[in-house]
């Protein structure tokens, strides 16, 4: 798009703009953004970029309302683009991780703490370097790009994917046990590396489960994202936030008159009562998968998400000691955090009112339920290169329906209808 044109659109977008001067400074500085930064956005396609998607999102609001929305993306909106990814990376590898392995390696050889080039040098030091392991928690978790940048790290000591085989565990423990000429050692620390955590529900969350003895009634599609049935071991499984209140109660007997789905709810009322919970999400499998064969009794294990939330971090926090085995000592320690306030998650700000009046069930779906203010009620504020997180507000990625134009169209990775 032409100078000319954006100028000329922003003007029948913003008849406030009625100064030639005010419009033409407010086109520089789109274009310099869209130059910068968002044009860089991965799901953007050729001829509809930046300020073409911006042009036709803030058409869907009123007139007088769009000055807002522009404001927030001028002012609010976080946009972190690949190159800050892998610097982040660079940060989370050089000034986190490495940090707790001098520190492992000084409790180790009982090292004073200060005496950092002591510790680098020792022979402790190389060993715990060397069986230190890297997971990759999802496919954006930049793994190759800390193992390019690092050529201390070899081969052997990187998993793109934590989900494994016993087989290559073998491998791995072979590898490292010639390599330090030890036939007994195991890694002393694992990193748990992903990119971004948003509310941390996918990789950790409680849930009461019980089995139905039935046919599966039709879950509303509001309560989807809290109630599931795992066609595997033909059980209800409903997500844990504390004991259900007798509304909720009410609204999920009323779905079926069927006995058995009676039955079944009233076990997972009674077991939300009594906190009997059980564990789902990527780390708990992580925990009672086959790396946990690989680690050494005194093993430090560490969360490691290239940019997480502070509502992330707080809801994990209290999950990790619940992982069973040498897993319930696994701490956190992200490159950088998002402050909750940044979050946007009720009408107090002008783009709140805006995700309020525009919002309509059928933005949800089965996976997220409700997303007024983003998936988990997170109300983030963020676009990400190659993705726009659904816990941002819907505003910002949600396509579903046809007369909704996103200003960040987002991949869902799930394949689902109308995504």
């Amino acid at each position: 798009m032409n100078k000319k044109l954006a100028l000329r659109l922003l003007r029948t977008t913003l008849p406030s703009l009625a100064e030639e001067s005010a419009a033409a400074n407010l086109s520089r500085e789109l274009q310099f953004l869209a130059d910068y930064k968002y044009n860089k956005y991965e799901m953007y396609h050729p001829g509809r970029l930046f300020l073409e998607n911006l042009y036709l999102w803030l058409q869907q609001f009123e007139e007088a309302e769009r000055a807002a929305a522009l404001n927030f993306v001028r002012k609010n909106l976080i946009f972190v683009s690949r190159q800050e990814f892998e610097q982040l990376a660079g940060v989370l590898y050089h000034d986190v991780i490495k940090r707790r392995q001098l520190e492992i390696t000084a409790d180790i050889g009982r090292y004073p703490a200060h005496k950092v080039r002591t510790v680098r040098e020792s022979e402790e030091f190389k060993r715990v370097t060397r069986s230190s392991l890297y997971v990759g928690m999802s496919d954006g978790a930049r793994i190759d790009y800390i193992r390019r940048q690092n050529l201390d790290i070899c081969n052997e000591q990187v998993l793109p994917y934590y989900d494994t085989s016993d087989t290559k565990v073998k491998d791995l423990l072979r590898e490292l046990r010639g390599s330090l000429k030890d036939h007994d050692a195991k890694f002393r620390c694992i990193f748990l590396i992903d990119d971004f955590c948003g509310s941390g529900r996918t990789l950790l969350r409680e849930v009461v489960t019980s089995e139905l003895d039935g046919t599966t009634p039709e879950i509303p599609a509001l309560w989807r994202s809290r109630l599931r049935f795992n066609q595997d071991s033909h059980a209800f499984e409903l997500l844990y936030t504390g004991e259900v209140p007798p509304s909720d109660q009410a609204t999920l007997r009323s779905i079926s008159a069927d006995k058995a789905y009676r039955t079944a709810l009233n076990i997972l009322f009674d077991k939300a009562k009594r906190q009997e919970t059980v564990l789902r999400g990527a780390l708990s499998k992580v925990a009672v998968g086959e790396l946990g064969k690989a680690l050494d009794a005194n093993a430090t294990i560490l969360f490691c998400p290239l940019l997480a939330t502070e509502h992330a971090m707080k809801r994990l926090e209290p999950l990790l000691p619940k992982l069973p085995g040498r897993f319930s000592t696994t701490h956190i320690i992200p490159g950088a955090v998002l402050e909750s306030s940044v979050e946007i998650t009720s009408n107090a700000t002008p783009m709140g009112t805006l995700c309020e009046k525009y919002y309509t069930d059928d933005f949800g779906d089965d996976h997220t339920g409700c997303v007024k203010f983003g998936f988990d009620d997170c109300g983030l504020p963020v676009v990400l290169h190659h993705n726009t997180p659904n816990n941002s507000i819907y505003l910002l990625w949600a396509r579903k329906r046809e007369n909704f134009n996103p200003l960040f169209v987002r991949y869902e990775r799930h394949g689902r209808e109308g995504a």
